[in-house]
């Protein structure tokens, strides 16, 4: 529990969404009801429902691994890829995926679907602020632009001085 108190609220935020994330996976996503004379019938399906939503909550899993990784301390090379980044990514991911999930699964959408789109969001907030804590940096994208394939050389730098 001391290893809890340790970790920036940030990083905890991270860590306490990851699980409820999970835990709320579980809950029906989408349900539907019906019936009569007074027999009400209701059948639903959770976010591990399809391959999409199974992918989805993979990631919460690896997301909330890493974590637990980082918590415990242990020692994972990376190469020149910062812990944070590789956080920040997951929940990135998670969010992406979640949204795709709740936007694709919009028929009879039940309350854990806005729940879980919300703690997503908050997990990919919490991610970022960690981030900007850890120092990481995010790579220029007006550098990435300009480097693939069929983009034109770049200039000479021009020598306005030497006249």
């Amino acid at each position: 529990m001391d290893m809890l108190k340790k970790l920036s609220p940030a990083a905890q935020a991270v860590l306490g969404g990851s699980v409820l994330y999970l835990i709320f996976s579980f809950f029906d996503w989408q349900q539907a009801c019906g019936g009569a004379g007074g027999f009400k019938v209701c059948a639903g399906v959770s976010e591990w429902h399809g391959f999409g939503g199974t992918i989805t909550v993979l990631s919460a899993i690896l997301l909330l691994a890493w974590e637990i990784v980082r918590l415990l301390g242990v020692k994972v090379d990376l190469g020149g890829i910062s812990h944070g980044f590789v956080s920040l990514a997951l929940a990135g991911l998670l969010l992406l995926l979640t949204v795709i999930t709740f936007v694709t699964h919009n028929e009879a959408r039940h309350w854990p679907a806005w729940i879980g789109l919300l703690l997503a969001i908050g997990i990919a907030a919490a991610a970022w602020m960690r981030g900007k804590e850890e120092g990481v940096e995010m790579p220029d994208v007006g550098a990435l632009r300009g480097s693939g394939p069929g983009s034109p050389p770049p200039s000479p730098p021009s020598d306005e001085s030497a006249s």
